[in-house]
């Protein structure tokens, strides 16, 4: 059972971190791309085409794909433990929509934006324990080739841990912005609440924490370029939360899944102290 238990969340994080590249950009979809050789991935540039109605979906739907999610439990850290982490979400959404077509540029004709039905989100984090219920953590990221990357922070504070039954509760305040994008500014701020329950699978050596929470967010969109005239769009939303992190020795893996307006698969390899 402990193997079993390892070996499927070791199999799930290997798989999203590092995905196949059997499905390669292009569809047979007959949307037309906008393109732009100057970057060799798909980078951020606004159309001036964009509506107002799909610069709205693209705040509500960025949103949920550059939410700060930090794959951790609601256990406090404690003052001194620290985390280093390589993160991986992947979010579906139709990026044959006005909202995600006029929202970027391709390097040609047939690149598109996802190369299969989600999007992957590479990042890295580091958390620490500030105080006995505080720890604090960052977030960064940038997508090789293209014009963009993420920036973020995030504070936890523990309400509840029950050291005895080994259950916590713990809210979360942080904030994800957009950088490099010469057309608009994006920024994600969330609220989150979380349980957690940590059970031994072998002795202290590996536990498995599963965890379940909510979470409300909003997404504010601003275009910054003579190209477009919009309105800026403050999106608020709604997510639910399930998830597990397995610890082994000084190794930590998560897996984490997010129902929201758009749905999100994450997946997350670290090394705590």
């Amino acid at each position: 059972m402990k193997d079993t238990i390892f070996n499927t969340i070791a199999a799930a994080v290997v798989f999203a971190l590092f995905p196949s590249e059997a499905s390669a950009h292009g569809s047979g979809n007959d949307v037309n791309l906008h393109i732009n050789p100057r970057w060799s991935e798909c980078s951020f540039q606004l159309d001036p085409s964009l509506t107002q109605q799909a610069w709205h979906q693209f705040a509500k739907e960025a949103g949920m794909v550059s939410y700060f999610r930090s794959l951790t439990d609601a256990k406090p850290m404690g003052v001194g433990h620290y985390e280093f982490s390589i993160l991986q979400w992947q979010t579906a959404f139709d990026d044959r929509k006005d909202a995600w077509n006029d929202t970027f540029v391709h390097p040609d004709s047939v690149h598109w934006l996802k190369e299969s039905a989600r999007l992957g989100f590479p990042g890295l984090t580091f958390r620490t324990g500030i105080t006995d219920n505080i720890d604090v953590a960052a977030f960064v990221t940038k997508s090789p080739g293209a014009n963009y990357g993420f920036w973020g922070g995030q504070v936890q504070y523990n309400i509840v841990n029950n050291v005895e039954n080994d259950w916590a509760i713990s809210s979360r305040l942080g904030f994800n912005s957009l950088y490099g994008p010469e057309d608009f500014n994006f920024t994600v701020y969330g609220l989150d609440l979380l349980a957690s329950k940590e059970f031994a699978v072998y002795s202290d050596w590996i536990t498995v924490s599963p965890y379940a929470g909510t979470s409300i967010y909003l997404a504010s969109a601003h275009e910054i370029t003579s190209k477009v005239t919009l309105s800026d769009e403050n999106v608020a939303g709604v997510q639910g939360t399930i998830g597990a992190v397995a610890q082994i020795s000084f190794a930590k893996l998560a897996v984490e899944y997010n129902a929201a307006v758009v749905n999100t698969l994450s997946f997350k390899i670290g090394i705590g102290f």
